[in-house]
């Protein structure tokens, strides 16, 4: 069955990487992507934009000078509002003018795809960027970013900011513009899980974004990079052979997001210009971001579908449709004629729109909408217009009597500020679908409806965390199917026939999403499976083990230079300290930017350097494998217990510049000192924590940590104690549980689950032979292909995260963000208490289990 449109059913099942880019080729026609700009503004270092050219441009654009009313730009002297609703308008033009449509034109004729991002989410703050959804219509390629891993629903939110990305899938769909972009996981911390990727991801996917950009992938760890708004997509990660899961995972649903069309028919403008107007004042511009994100939230709450509306792209491609009237719009060179209708539409570039609510708390308007709404009204009597109160009363930032005078038709519909939205409509025609919530539903619903030529795509998000969320869906449509985008398998899907479409329900755990494919074709449903569910019991207890060494994280030194000494320092202070007495203002290598070359080849005198003491206990038994890693080790001369020592050429640990030195022959019992020494200091010098690594458990004491004989590890039990409170509280690789199963019979379907555990994601073995990962709830994998009859070895490996290696440890940093300042705080004096770290429980607390569901006997009733 063709699913999607000629040839994407293979492309999704397409498991490579290739094929997936060869689709974005496809989307780009003979575009390459290939310019990426970051956050560009025009904030200044002072207090508002200025340029040698704003004076005479503002008189040009508004025939009075701008010098004689400088006071109006940030307190309310004179006719204020619109001086600086001017004011701004004037500067997003010539951001536009000088900065956006030059580099379009330019990648346009050397035909490259133009993406990156601007300040997308400190809106309604205008300063740095004036109007941030009018510059996506200048990408090729437009985008977003979405940093760390903290989910809130406020103005200034990023995961969770709903505003953000409409935004950004709004101008693509007006536009015609294929593919969005997100740069994501920024700063989420070492601590971020594949549920927590998957969380994110869906949830800006089901939004609009069709193509993710991980943040970042570190070439080395080494120094003040491990401390740069990690986590990082590399080989330093524990779980990296395993990221395959996500990335399969993500490369089908953007495949599928990004087929077809997303057609709404509510245009919400957002009130960018009222924002102008406010600059400065919290007090206004506080509220009116929060009613924006209110309304937007009970929009999607109630599975709304609409369009955000940004002025200056409807001034620039926009026009109404009046009956029976032809209509031309244009964009650069290209021209649409649209044919005689009778249905009133607000068109904006390829989009259609009958309904347009002006937000609560909008004031001003500018006059080129304005012109858009008095011609819309007057098309139709169908046509509406939803006005939170008053209609707005500033015209171009001047007081205008035109909205009112329009509030006064037909189609104009003041409603209360609290106003919430009903569901989805009823299904009427064959392309409408219903989407209805169970009452009192708990989940964070979000959906995503694409019509393509064959049908229809819906993407179901539940991004709570904790709670489920169900409902049904009635579509005017005749069958379902189920993608599975972890695998590409389709399969049909539960559903009922009703009049002349179809019914069918859902049911989301948390975390969790559904992609569907309705049809206008008949189809055969699905028919759940009567199966009896059994527990198979182990036939032994869970054997643990440790898969790589334990590790001692060693943060605190003592340090000497240029005749100075301090003792028990943290070692970012420590590093600071050294730069100081070696001449330089700062650690340049996370707080400053070079002119060419003029830092990176500094060098320092013959006499400069420095010395630095790791201190660590041993309370007994000495580890064989006993090994001290150092960052870049050649740099250094390194002694332990004053003999010396050196790094084996190859031999690292976690980093490739971060050298192993074994010291099982020079370490003794009680305290143990390993110092490196410095002579002269180079731009390479970074103090660093050093690691201990070894076949030990850590016991903590009021200043750091002992190491003890190694201990096995256990189950975590009813209260959750991890690995961390077991002597491992730095231990960041996997462990392995194994589990002993005897299969009587093999009928059914046999699955792993996990029913209390917490780790970034769990590796199934089956006798042996990779059965795939468990990454997201259910917390449950298929094993049936590998389970034989008679016994059963499985094992269960769950990774733990960098998070509890790398840290931060100190200063109670949360989970979720880490910013480089989060690193930067130790305990003084130190070595801080051993209880006092901030680590995560990670590990298996109750034991995995083997369930068996087989079909349920029928009964045959006797006469």
């Amino acid at each position: 069955m063709n699913l999607l449109s000629p040839g994407v059913t293979e492309k999704f099942l397409d498991l490579t990487l290739g094929a997936y880019q060869k689709n974005i080729g496809e989307q780009f026609g003979k575009r390459v992507p290939g310019v990426f700009t970051d956050e560009p503004n025009i904030r200044p270092v002072g207090d508002l934009p200025w340029s040698e050219i704003l004076v005479s441009e503002f008189q040009k654009r508004w025939s009075y000078n701008l010098l004689d009313h400088l006071p109006s730009l940030n307190q309310p002297i004179g006719d204020w509002r619109r001086v600086r609703h001017n004011y701004f308008q004037l500067l997003h033009e010539q951001f536009v003018e000088h900065w956006a449509k030059p580099y379009h034109d330019w990648c346009e004729t050397n035909k490259l795809a133009w993406t990156g991002h601007y300040w997308d989410h400190e809106w309604p703050s205008c300063v740095g960027v004036p109007d941030n959804m009018a510059m996506y219509a200048w990408h090729q390629w437009p985008a977003i970013d979405c940093l760390m891993n903290q989910y809130a629903e406020n103005t200034h939110a990023q995961f969770g900011n709903v505003r953000m990305v409409k935004e950004l899938s709004s101008v693509a769909n007006q536009l015609g513009l294929k593919r969005t972009l997100c740069e994501i996981y920024g700063a989420g911390g070492w601590d971020l899980r594949f549920e927590d990727m998957k969380r994110i991801g869906d949830w800006l996917e089901v939004l609009g974004v069709n193509t993710l950009n991980q943040h970042l992938s570190y070439v080395t760890i080494r120094g003040a990079r491990k401390r740069d708004h990690p986590l990082s997509f590399s080989y330093h990660d524990p779980w990296w052979k395993a990221y395959h899961v996500s990335a399969n995972y993500f490369a089908r649903l953007s495949m599928a997001l990004s087929q077809g069309e997303q057609i709404n028919d509510l245009l919400v403008l957002e009130p960018t210009t009222t924002a102008w107007m406010y600059q400065h004042d919290s007090a206004k511009l506080g509220p009116l971001g929060e009613s924006f994100v209110k309304l937007l939230m009970s929009l999607e709450e109630a599975q709304v579908e609409y369009d955000l509306g940004c002025e200056d792209i409807l001034a620039r491609f926009s026009v109404t449709q009046k009956d029976y009237a032809t209509q031309v719009i244009s964009k650069g060179a290209a021209a649409e004629v649209r044919r005689k209708s009778s249905t009133p539409v607000l068109k904006v570039g390829n989009r259609n729109y009958s309904k347009v609510i002006i937000p609560p708390g909008t004031e001003n308007l500018n006059s080129e909408t304005v012109k858009l709404l008095e011609d819309f009204l007057a098309s139709g009597d169908s046509a509406r217009v939803l006005s939170f109160g008053d209609p707005p009363s500033l015209m171009d930032g001047k007081p205008s009597d035109r909205l009112l005078n329009l509030s006064k038709h037909v189609g104009w519909l003041e409603v209360d500020t609290n106003y919430v939205p009903r569901p989805s409509p009823v299904v009427t025609t064959p392309d409408s679908i219903s989407i209805t919530r169970e009452k009192a539903d708990p989940g964070l619903l979000f959906h995503m409806r694409r019509h393509i030529a064959d049908g229809q795509i819906l993407f179901l998000v539940n991004t709570s965390l904790k709670s489920s969320s169900t409902g049904t869906i009635e579509a005017g449509l005749r069958s379902v199917e189920e993608w599975d985008l972890y695998t590409g398998k389709t399969r049909a899907y539960p559903f009922q026939s009703a009049g002349e479409g179809l019914r069918t329900s859902f049911s989301l755990p948390p975390s969790g999403s559904l992609l569907l494919f309705l049809s206008p074709k008949p189809g055969v449903p699905s028919i759940p499976a009567n199966e009896v569910c059994r527990v198979i019991e182990p036939v032994t207890d869970p054997k643990i083990q440790r898969l790589d060494p334990n590790v001692l994280v060693l943060d605190y030194v003592d340090v000497q230079a240029q005749g100075e000494s301090r003792t028990n320092l943290y070692f970012y202070q420590a590093n600071q300290f050294i730069w100081e007495k070696n001449g330089m203002p700062r650690n340049p290598w996370d707080s400053a930017v070079q002119f060419k070359s003029e830092l990176i080849s500094k060098t320092f005198p013959a006499d400069s350097g420095f010395e630095a003491s790791y201190k660590f206990a041993i309370e007994s038994e000495i580890p064989e494998n006993l090994a001290i890693v150092i960052e870049r080790p050649d740099l250094y001369r390194v002694s332990c217990n004053g003999q010396p020592v050196q790094a084996k050429p190859g031999d690292w640990w976690l980093d490739k510049a971060f050298g192993k030195i074994p010291i099982a022959k020079l370490a003794h019992p009680g305290e143990n000192v390993v110092t490196i020494v410095a002579s002269p200091f180079t731009m390479f010098h970074e103090l660093e924590p050093a690691y201990l690594i070894g076949d030990f458990i850590l016991q903590p004491g009021p200043r750091g940590f002992t190491i003890l004989p190694d201990q096995p590890l256990r189950l975590g039990g009813e209260n959750r104690q991890g690995w961390n409170s077991q002597g491992h509280p730095f231990y960041g690789a996997a462990v392995g549980y194994t589990e002993r199963f005897e299969v009587p019979k093999k009928t059914g379907r046999f699955s792993v689950a996990l029913p209390s555990w917490y780790g970034t994601i769990a590796e199934v073995k089956v006798n042996g032979k990779a059965a795939g990962y468990i990454d997201a709830p259910p917390w449950e994998k298929d094993v049936t292909k590998w389970i034989k009859r008679g016994q059963n070895n499985i094992e269960i490996a769950v990774y733990g995260t960098l998070k509890n290696t790398l840290g931060p440890h100190h200063g109670k940093p949360g989970l979720g963000a880490a910013w480089p300042g989060n690193f930067q705080k130790g305990t003084p004096p130190g070595p801080a208490s051993g209880t006092s770290y901030d680590t995560v429980a990670y590990g298996l607390f109750a034991p995995f289990i083997l369930k068996q569901a087989t079909p349920e006997p029928t009964v045959t009733a006797s006469y």
